[in-house]
């Protein structure tokens, strides 16, 4: 949004059209003059699209002045920060209080307008979108955009589980007979008897988001499988192709496939269509192509997101792997097991993303994310202990030692004997017994014997500093540091706990629209050559040939008029 903000900043339409577009001018509380605010009702009026869409008006607005109070929080005062955060939160609530009326006056309407695109600002986005974009859980968490986007998530077929089974299959099992209809399970059933429900249902629910998921998962665990049978039982020395055994062409297959569906829209042609609905406006050439997002913004805020950058992580050591596997020639094959140790790690880590979406288990993982990130920014602070504390024992411990990066290897360099003691000191081990004299074995004390051969230790000496330092330290990480980690786990706790089923639902609907144009792997090594084939052959756009329904959009731009005046007057 961001790079949005900007391009809106040097528009001609600045922030006091804004305030106006989610329904009528805003009642401000301080600050201009009446000239100010005539001209405020006069650029107003004279901008006519936004008042036709005045719910992702608002939501922009509300999404600008959240990114120009980011803007302004390090250059200006609080109190411009604070005001700013103020307006943003304003045009939420409306934006919140005009979706709850418009659900009130016509379901409908309201669940089709939430995923509906608008272009406002030269701005083309659905107020679901913009949302999701900027953080807005209640929005998100509303009963109309999560209503529809069940209807997502099961293509269309119902609103619930319940409803897609009942509707979709359970009524094709219902067959005519003189007597009327009752429930049949035999295979006899003739094909005139079998409702037109049940052939075009079938289809429809084996392509939803739903079913590709859950299949997208099934071929992840047989992935996981095979890639935990490759590495305890068929991991060696590669010796040519025929050294590649059935696991660990599974497991190549599966991510090729699992790769290129992650990083498909990469590829112009395979960007997700939007949603058509009874209200989508007609795209015409003349119109001016919108503002979209730059490749900088979208690459951050892709690595932003926790399971995107686990995904990377990922297939970044799997790569690694295979290409010391395959590449790295070598007496030992250790190195190889490592990485791919530390990526089959990664991907049962991965494989907690299919628990997100349970209502009871995914609150549960959104707090082991946020919680990992808390702990990875205190790690700085553990470090810092650690690095000092590590630096009086060694040069208490060991004097004169100037063999610090032993040429011998990276795993001889003496960073790692500086912080040993430190780490496993925070979990309570006290190590005592090895600040005595001499208390490594096998050491030496003749220098030429222990900077050739870094397998040998030097021996420690033994100062009584050492046991000062030791309990200070350990004072102060068992005691302060460990506690304050648990005060922070304690702290993110409760604020997930509040916010548990909008944090859900706002991570749900991210998979949902994912999966949406997703293709399960490795189906898609087969399935989206041909998709590619089909899109790039399409001769007409079925987005320039859609033609609204004049009356619904009238009747929908209406009932946002009236009740975005009543939202701002609170009638």
């Amino acid at each position: 949004m961001s790079d949005r903000v900007d391009q809106i900043e040097s528009s001609n339409d600045d922030g006091r059209d804004q305030a106006g577009c989610s329904g009528i001018q805003q009642k401000s509380s301080g600050g201009g003059n009446d000239e100010d605010k005539s001209d405020r009702v006069d650029q107003i009026e004279s901008s006519s699209e936004p008042k036709k869409k005045k719910k992702v008006c608002a939501l922009l607005v509300s999404s600008v002045y959240k990114e120009m109070a980011y803007k302004v929080k390090s250059s200006r005062d609080q109190s411009f920060y604070e005001e700013m955060i103020q307006q943003s939160k304003l045009f939420e609530s409306r934006a919140l209080h005009l979706q709850q009326r418009l659900y009130e006056d016509d379901a409908k309407l309201a669940m089709d307008l939430v995923i509906t695109e608008g272009t406002v600002w030269n701005i083309t986005i659905s107020p679901l979108e913009c949302a999701h974009e900027n953080n807005m859980l209640e929005f998100i968490a509303h009963t109309s955009a999560q209503r529809r986007i069940n209807k997502i998530w099961y293509n269309e077929i119902g609103a619930s589980l319940g409803g897609v089974w009942k509707k979709g299959f359970f009524t094709g099992c219902c067959c005519c007979c003189k007597r009327g209809w009752r429930w049949s399970w035999k295979c006899g059933c003739c094909c005139k008897c079998i409702p037109k429900t049940f052939i075009f249902m079938l289809p429809q629910f084996l392509i939803s988001p739903l079913t590709k998921f859950l299949v997208h998962y099934a071929f992840f665990l047989a992935a996981l499988i095979c890639y935990s049978a490759f590495l305890l039982t068929e991991l060696d020395f590669f010796e040519g192709v025929g050294s590649v055994k059935i696991y660990e062409w599974i497991v190549y297959i599966y991510i090729f496939g699992d790769i290129c569906e992650e990083y498909r829209h990469l590829m112009p042609c395979l960007n997700e269509d939007s949603i058509l609905t009874d209200i989508s406006q007609h795209i015409s050439e003349d119109l001016p192509v919108p503002l979209r997002h730059s490749c900088w913004y979208k690459f951050k805020k892709y690595l932003c997101n926790f399971w995107n950058f686990l995904d990377v992580l990922s297939y970044s050591i799997t790569i690694t792997a295979i290409c010391i596997r395959f590449f790295k020639s070598a007496s030992s094959n250790n190195l190889a097991r490592r990485f791919y140790s530390l990526s089959l790690f990664t991907m049962y880590m991965r494989f907690l993303h299919v628990i997100l979406m349970s209502r009871k288990l995914g609150p549960k993982v959104i707090m082991i994310k946020e919680m990992l990130k808390d702990l990875f920014r205190f790690i700085g602070i553990l470090f810092v202990f650690m690095l000092g504390v590590g630096v009086l024992y060694h040069a208490n411990m060991y004097p004169k030692h100037v063999d610090m990066w032993n040429p011998a290897g990276w795993e001889y360099w003496r960073i790692w004997k500086i912080i040993y003691i430190p780490y496993w000191q925070i979990y309570g081990d006290s190590f005592l017994d090895t600040f005595s004299e001499n208390s490594t074995a096998p050491c030496t004390s003749i220098q030429s014997e222990w900077e050739n051969n870094p397998d040998i230790e030097r021996c420690n000496q033994y100062d009584w500093v050492l046991l000062v330092i030791a309990s200070l330290y350990m004072l102060i990480s068992n005691l302060l540091l460990v506690n304050l980690v648990i005060a922070l786990f304690s702290y993110r706790f409760e604020r997930v706990q509040e916010n548990s089923e909008k944090l859900w639902r706002y991570l749900r609907y991210e998979v949902i629209m994912d999966y949406k144009s997703r293709i399960p792997a490795p189906l898609n090594i087969l399935i989206r050559p041909l998709n590619i084939l089909y899109r790039c052959c399409k001769s007409d756009n079925e987005r320039k040939q859609h033609k609204p329904d004049r009356r619904l959009v009238d009747r929908i731009n209406t009932l946002q008029s009236v009740n975005a005046i009543n939202c701002v007057y609170n009638i």
